[in-house]
């Protein structure tokens, strides 16, 4: 057997017994905080398995890694009273353009939820490297509202994502008016 084939199945075995562990975790049914920390987060199960950013990046594209996150779905979308009440919380200042704060705000307003729950749940979203390799956008709903992640991964190099039938959309855009000569709208 060569090396190759000894490491994809050294990943698949340290994959599955991440996997393992969430699973455990899960069935004790525990508040969505506590399993990501415990199986995502920086002292968890499955950065400790995948200490070198180059495994967790190949991690988080496997089919155990996609299952994980559905089982965190899960635990966001009970109902539970006090939810990760034994973690402190932390406060993060983002700068961003007014129209995507606009955006976010018109998002979670479809949703029926708060802007704080949408941006959790969009942080909580897998990123992917390469966009121009990528599949197409996840839905516009947020991961906390809608139906479990429908990532597939057909190999631990690239998921794959599945269109939403209908996508959320909603264009502020509007015609400019005419505006003096030497009006600069966007600063440059």
């Amino acid at each position: 057997m060569n090396d190759t084939m000894v490491q994809v199945e050294g990943f698949a075995a340290r994959c599955q017994k991440v996997l393992q562990v969430a699973k455990e975790l899960f069935q004790s049914k525990p508040d969505w905080v506590t399993f990501f920390r415990e199986t995502l987060g920086v002292s968890g199960a499955a950065r400790s398995v995948f200490p070198t950013q180059s495994e967790y990046v190949l991690f988080e594209k496997s089919n155990e890694y996609v299952e994980i996150q559905n089982m965190v779905l899960a635990l966001r979308n009970r109902k539970m009273p006090g939810g990760g009440a034994n973690e402190p919380t932390r406060v993060i200042t983002v700068r961003l353009p007014e129209s995507l704060h606009e955006a976010l705000k018109a998002e979670a307003s479809d949703h029926n939820t708060s802007m704080n729950k949408l941006c959790i749940s969009k942080l909580l979203q897998v990123l992917i490297d390469n966009p121009k390799q990528s599949a197409p956008p996840r839905s516009a709903a947020p991961a906390s509202m809608g139906s479990p992640m429908t990532a597939k991964p057909a190999s631990p190099a690239m998921p794959q994502t599945t269109m939403p039938a209908t996508p959320s959309f909603r264009s502020t855009f509007s015609t400019p008016t005419m505006s003096p000569p030497n009006a600069n709208k966007f600063g440059q």
